[in-house]
């Protein structure tokens, strides 16, 4: 299902360059912008914490629609066709979120800039990890991850060098269009450099017959789904979370912002070769630990703890994706990947949807965040406990070292 480079074209290393930069569209872009300018939104537009909350369920709920429907035509069309759809519709929604002057608007943008996501997410796993070996999977897919964190930094830096140039730490729809214009051309390369070879059409879509095929799949599936609420609770209202609670300045955030994108740069893949080693579950019962750690700390520390629990954080949350796609990628060939990775995908998205609403009405409800970041390091702990009653035998090398 996943197609394969052609070599005498262009080689490897072009394709190894291109794809990366295709999810810092999909999840820097369409994922982490919203957060980091929310306050700045909030002010302007959207008003309240609930209102701001559910434009976070906006793009869970948009993520969710798009892994559906990329899950349910991954046998019938290329993934490179996924993927080039996938960056038109965010790029869509970033100029739409770059002009907008309403609520609906900001709606509309970010459900386009987040169901197109899905089709680069569900693609790029398996495009940069055809050709390599189990005992690599972990290491390359966690460079996959950690261009998030490259374009996480990046667009943490931008913002603080727009506001500053301009003096105004209200500054937003600027940045949308910028990330709309650089989309653009990663876009362009991906259209001119990489070529594909053609695969063979499947029946398989979103179905469980090949999640089942999966070892410990319901507590693996199921502790993604944990996963993919802490993640979304977290990111929504972070920046608004460093500015009420710690009372951190909109430049001080933005630097943070930037810290969180270099840590992940180095956790994802880091992270990812210790899976290699010793354990793609070893790993991820590491990762939901170092979870619960880094919201507790945003909802209890003082500023320093706090800056130590968002860092932590950055690293963590990209690590996570990337041990769950290499645990489906060393069980499963190309085929079988997009549909188990996708229908396992479809339960994330269900939890993430409802997580920053829910974490939004908390913060209205009880004056502040500590209640709700409590409650996202509650759900962490939950994902430990449901990881640790996971087997730890050589039954697959998914549970085991496999270098």
């Amino acid at each position: 299902m996943v197609s394969t480079i052609r070599r005498p074209v262009l080689g490897v290393g072009v394709a190894a360059l291109v794809i990366p930069l295709t999810t810092i569209v999909s999840h820097s872009f369409g994922r982490s912008t919203y957060p980091l300018l929310l306050p700045a939104m909030k002010d302007e537009i959207l008003g309240s914490n609930t209102v701001a909350g559910f434009g976070g369920t906006v793009v869970y709920l948009a993520y969710l629609a798009g892994v559906v429907v990329v899950t349910a035509l991954a046998g019938r069309c290329e993934p490179m066709a996924l993927m080039r759809g996938g960056l038109a519709i965010c790029i869509a929604g970033l100029a739409l979120l770059g002009l907008a002057t309403t609520t609906p608007m900001v709606f509309a943008g970010l459900f386009l800039s987040s169901a197109g996501g899905a089709g680069i997410w569900i693609t790029a796993p398996g495009l940069a990890s055809e050709e390599v070996p189990p005992a690599r999977r972990g290491l390359v897919i966690g460079f996959l991850t950690g261009s998030i964190g490259l374009g996480t930094s990046m667009l943490a830096l931008g913002t603080g060098l727009a506001r500053s140039a301009t003096g105004n730490d209200d500054l937003w729809r600027p940045i949308y269009l910028a990330e709309a214009v650089v989309s653009a051309l990663i876009l362009a390369a991906v259209v001119v450099l990489v070529r594909s070879r053609t695969t063979a059409s499947t029946s398989d879509g979103i179905s469980l017959r090949s999640l089942r095929q999966l070892d410990h799949w319901r507590r693996i599936t199921w502790a993604y789904g944990i996963f993919g609420a802490i993640a979304a609770g977290y990111l929504a209202f972070l920046a608004e979370a460093l500015e009420v609670d710690a009372g951190m300045s909109r430049a001080d955030v933005a630097n943070l912002y930037l810290g969180l994108g270099l840590v992940s740069i180095v956790a994802a893949p880091g992270v990812g070769w210790l899976s290699d080693r010793y354990g793609r579950l070893v790993a991820k019962i590491g990762v939901m630990g170092g979870l619960a750690f880094g919201a507790g700390a945003l909802a209890l520390g003082p500023t320093w703890l706090v800056v130590v629990g968002v860092l932590a954080m950055g690293g963590l949350w990209s690590s996570y994706p990337t041990l769950t796609a290499t645990y489906v990628r060393d069980q499963l060939d190309n085929r079988a990947f997009g549909s188990a990775y996708g229908t396992m995908t479809i339960f994330y998205g269900i939890a993430a949807m409802a997580a920053p609403a829910a974490v939004g009405v908390l913060a209205d409800r009880f004056d502040g965040f500590t209640v709700p970041y409590l409650a996202v390091a509650a759900l962490a702990l939950a994902g430990l406990a449901t990881l640790l009653t996971v087997p730890t035998g050589r039954s697959s090398a998914a549970d085991a070292p496999t270098g």
